[in-house]
This record gives C-alpha cells, sequence and structure tokens, in this order.
C-alpha cells in the first residue's frame, strides 16, 4: 500500500517485507486520532482537576525523578536525539515531507 506521496514506497526498501504494513499503520493512525482527542479534551482536564497546582507540580517532580532514575542525567535528550538519528537513517527527519499541505 502506497498514499499519494509514496511515503511507504520511500520508507521500505524491500517492498516483500512490508506487505500489510501501510494497512497497519493507517489502521493504527484511524484508532489512535479519536484517542488521542478523548485524551486531550476528556482525560488531561480531567486528571487536572483531581490536583491543586502544587500537587500536579509535585507529581511532575516525582516522574523526572523516576526518568532520571530509569534514564540516567539527561536520558530523555539523549532518547529524542537517538530518535532523531534513526529518523534522519530511515529518512523520515524532514517531517514536512510528509505533512499534508493545506
Amino acid at each position: 500500500m502506497t498514499t499519494k506521496n509514496g511515503f511507504f514506497r520511500i520508507l521500505l526498501k524491500d517492498q516483500s517485507k512490508g506487505k500489510g504494513l501501510g494497512e497497519n499503520i493507517l489502521l493504527f493512525i484511524r484508532m489512535y486520532r479519536p484517542h488521542k482527542a478523548r485524551e486531550d479534551t476528556v482525560l488531561f482536564p480531567a486528571i487536572h482537576s483531581l490536583f491543586s497546582p502544587e500537587e500536579f507540580d509535585k507529581l511532575g517532580d516525582q516522574f523526572e525523578d523516576r526518568e532520571r532514575a530509569l534514564l540516567g542525567e539527561n536520558g530523555f535528550a539523549r532518547i529524542v536525539s537517538e530518535v532523531a538519528e534513526l529518523e534522519r537513517k530511515l529518512n523520515l527527519y524532514e517531517l514536512s515531507r510528509f505533512t499534508p499541505k493545506n
């Protein structure tokens, strides 16, 4: 499966390994869009309503402490850099190539 811009052809050098990949990605996108919309409009506002601003800040600090324990100092930034490098290698880094034009 390919799209108008040939995204899946660009992504896959060996088309035989990607049989069904495009369809699965599109199914994921179909599922994810309403999921993300519910997170943004229902779930996250509800979570914010459970905590005072001070409690929410403290919770954020606890998440950051856990992140450092799991990933090390500057671990998040390091992983973001690793993902960016993988995107470059897969020729996916320049997202404007895949973003629909208005």
